[in-house]
């Protein structure tokens, strides 16, 4: 088993385990733009741990419990998970997006949540819990549209001079006794929508956490590096400590106290330069902006990295650019919250060889198919529904019988939604979101193709369509564009862009179809940035939503 690892491990055993081998390892570094550094060595995230749990537990969290944890990426996050963990409570990270919370309700009520940490200086998330819970204050709560919630807890994240810290808070309490957790007790609940909008609710327990630990072996033993990066949330499968219970690397992440650093760039250039970051795990569209500063990587003092990992995008051949100036090894891979891990494909040196939408080859013990709308499969290079083979890992969605029905065509087979083809080798294409299909009156529109032209028109940094309504054809499409940044970039002229649509249309498609020709973009808008997750992935709902209240159609998100 890799690193001492037992059938029988939990995320408590494991967090006990690495803090006595080597315990004055650093496990987690947290920088801020302000330069402040939080290090956190095995020994003292283990400690740490316990002591948050003392603190929870104080506050009458306890074991079959399932805290909700609104806090984002920081210390505070870390501690409040794992401290929760520790009691045997059931863990869920999440930020709310609407004014209303009217997203968030839902996730609170599929998943029974009893308690909720919120950062009490926080106001957009205050003010959408107040929504729903009448007379909101620290301690109990009762709410008619969230029946399972019992408490709400404030974190003093950013106290006054006469107040202590969280952190302070949690370093002065006694190590808490660890809770009788088993590996088939529940450890976390991932929060998943995809493209739909509808959350979904991915229980782990602590065996299968075990077992996302083990899919990230090839990454560890070919990158060979000791310390990585990551930004992610625990909330998201990348960003869940799982990695840490299997191979303890040092991670470095970002924590941005307040508001965002003036030059974002910056920050990371000299994050990953100070912190000497190996291992990149980031969304393609991060490192453009790096690719686009020629002040930093002309700079005395250069980074490089042995690997960067994409995740979270469709791969396209122009990412192959950060071979040479960034690193010599670039790793796309394929996977999803449900099942993990699917395939994975290293570049190496040549950027030339990296193919658009190339996700490699399925790993070991999984199994790719791509079937018709009937499930059957279909011939090497031909389009089609990707399912999975995922070995049991996936168990279905938290009390969603129907979503989890439709997303389990055949026993021990998952569909995530996707849409691609195979080839002769049996590496995987993916092409996008099978649900980022715009539906227009009888024809259906993937805008993937669209996108990948829009690309290459001058002056374009990123590109999205996505569906506005309409009452003729209910859907029409609408290009979002973010403008190159560089100073020599030439300006992006959105007619022109739409004129692209134009000829698209017009040469890509043979048969005359009202709804086809419906199809053709009018609409263009031009955005400063587009909303992304954690990962850097653009979150295409909240982007339609933009498009929507610019356009006056919607209501707007936090």
């Amino acid at each position: 088993m890799m690193h001492g690892m037992t059938p029988d491990d939990t995320v408590v055993s494991r967090l006990r385990y690495w803090s006595v081998t080597s315990p004055e390892t650093p496990a987690f570094v947290y920088v801020t733009p302000d330069g402040e550094r939080y290090a956190y060595s095995r020994k003292e995230l283990y400690s740490l741990s316990r002591r948050a749990a003392t603190w929870l537990s104080q506050r009458g969290v306890g074991k079959k419990e399932v805290l909700l944890c609104l806090i984002p990426t920081s210390p505070e996050q870390t501690f409040t998970s794992l401290g929760a963990t520790v009691l045997g409570a059931t863990t869920m990270c999440t930020m709310i997006q609407y004014r209303d919370g009217s997203d968030i309700v839902p996730v609170i009520n599929c998943g029974d949540v009893t308690t909720i940490v919120v950062d009490q200086t926080d106001k957009q998330a205050i003010n959408a819990l107040e929504t729903f819970i009448p007379n909101l204050s620290p301690g109990s709560v009762t709410s008619p549209a969230a029946p399972s919630l019992k408490t709400v807890i404030f974190c003093n994240r950013f106290p006054k001079e006469s107040e202590l810290s969280f952190l302070d808070s949690i370093a002065m309490e006694e190590e808490a006794e660890v809770v009788d957790v088993g590996p088939d007790d529940l450890a976390t609940i991932f929060v998943t929508s995809g493209t739909s909008g509808q959350p979904k609710l991915v229980p782990r327990t602590h065996r299968q956490v075990m077992a996302m630990a083990a899919q990230g072996s090839n990454i560890w033993s070919a990158s060979g590096a000791d310390v990585y990066y990551s930004p992610s949330s625990f909330g998201w499968v990348s960003g869940y400590p799982s990695d840490y219970c299997g191979f303890a690397k040092t991670r470095v992440v970002p924590y941005v106290k307040g508001s965002r650093p003036k030059d974002e760039d910056k920050f990371l250039w000299n994050l990953l330069m100070e912190e000497n970051v190996k291992i990149m795990f980031t969304s393609p569209l991060r490192l453009q902006g790096l690719l686009a500063r020629a002040d930093l990587l002309q700079s005395d003092v250069t980074w490089r990295a042995k690997a960067i990992i994409f995740r979270g995008s469709v791969i396209r051949k122009e990412f192959g650019s950060v071979l040479g100036p960034l690193t010599s090894k670039l790793l796309v891979f394929y996977g999803c919250t449900e099942v993990g891990i699917v395939s994975e494909k290293f570049y190496f040196g040549d950027d030339a060889e990296v193919q658009d939408c190339n996700c490699g080859k399925p790993g070991k013990d999984l199994q790719v198919k791509i079937v018709d709308d009937n499930l059957e499969e279909v011939p090497p290079y031909t389009k089609g529904e990707i399912i999975i083979k995922h070995n049991g890992i996936f168990s279905g969605y938290l009390k969603q019988p129907e979503l989890t029905a439709s997303a389990t065509p055949e026993e021990g087979w998952f569909r995530p939604g996707d849409i691609g083809y195979i080839n002769d080798e049996g590496e995987v294409f993916v092409e996008g979101r099978k649900s980022e299909v715009i539906s227009i009156g009888t024809w259906m529109m993937h805008p993937q193709p669209l996108e990948s032209l829009l690309m290459k028109c001058p002056g374009v940094h990123d590109v999205a369509v996505v569906a506005i309504p309409d009452k003729d054809f209910d859907n029409l499409p609408c290009v979002c564009v973010v403008q190159d940044p560089r100073p020599e970039a030439p300006l992006l002229v959105p007619d022109d862009l739409l004129r692209a649509c134009a000829e698209y249309f017009q040469d890509s498609f043979l048969q005359e179809n009202k709804s086809r020709d419906a199809g053709v973009p009018k609409v263009c808008l031009v955005f400063d940035k587009f909303p992304v997750n954690i990962n850097g992935k653009v979150q295409r709902t909240a982007l339609r939503a933009l498009a929507m209240e610019r356009l006056g159609l919607q209501k707007t998100v936090c």
